[in-house]
């Protein structure tokens, strides 16, 4: 059995929330960032291939954002955007920033002659710190809240989406019902890594382990 599923066996009890749901610019497929909890550090992790939004927003937690990229996905900046974008960590409103450790890019760059493919363009994105921002913001593999990973898309032209008790606000000033949570019969989205993974075209395909799920 994997880490994987061990983790979400021993977790079955416990409902998992999320802090941010995504949807990906070119094809809308959703994925969501769970909930941090300082005192569980198996909390963090992410899930993707949720089946419908109206899901995944019962899971959302009170106050967690939801981040539509669709608006996004003819516009000529989107890669270049996502390779710079920072990642959710999974709290919901601080300013903190996550930064990637140096010893951890010094490790990127040590295994890049090993790695091929996207792997290796992975590593010398974290060696090289390509894309980080000249002002000290957040770069690529650093983790902020879900509200910062929010302004980061809102800023770009994404649609953000803010739960508020038992209704979305969305930032057109359009406000969406929640749905009453149905009884659910069907398996459980699968659970991934701690950070967002993304491309999904098939010319794009070989940098998905770069890009999260954020354009496919």
């Amino acid at each position: 059995m994997s880490p994987a599923k061990r983790r979400s066996s021993s977790r079955r009890g416990k409902q998992t929330r999320y802090a941010e749901i995504t949807l990906a610019a070119l094809t809308g497929a959703i994925s969501a960032t769970h909930l941090c909890d300082p005192a569980d550090p198996q909390s963090r992790g992410s899930t993707s291939g949720i089946w419908s939004l109206e899901r995944a927003l019962e899971d959302l937690a009170e106050g967690g954002y939801v981040i539509d990229l669709r608006p996004l996905a003819a516009h000529p900046q989107l890669l270049s955007w996502v390779l710079r974008a920072p990642l959710s960590n999974g709290r919901l409103e601080d300013e903190q920033i996550e930064r990637l450790p140096d010893e951890v890019r010094e490790a990127a760059r040590d295994l890049m002659p090993w790695l091929g493919g996207a792997y290796q363009w992975l590593a010398f994105l974290a060696a090289t710190r390509s894309g980080e921002p000249a002002d000290g913001s957040a770069g690529p593999f650093d983790g902020v809240s879900a509200a910062s990973l929010a302004a980061y898309w809102g800023s770009r032209g994404a649609r953000i989406g803010k739960r508020r008790g038992n209704a979305i606000d969305w930032s057109d000033g359009q406000r969406q019902p929640l749905a009453a949570p149905a009884r659910r019969a069907a398996p459980r989205p699968r659970k991934n890594r701690e950070q967002n993974s993304a491309l999904a075209t098939p010319e794009e395909r070989d940098s998905e382990s770069c890009c999260g799920d954020v354009l496919s």
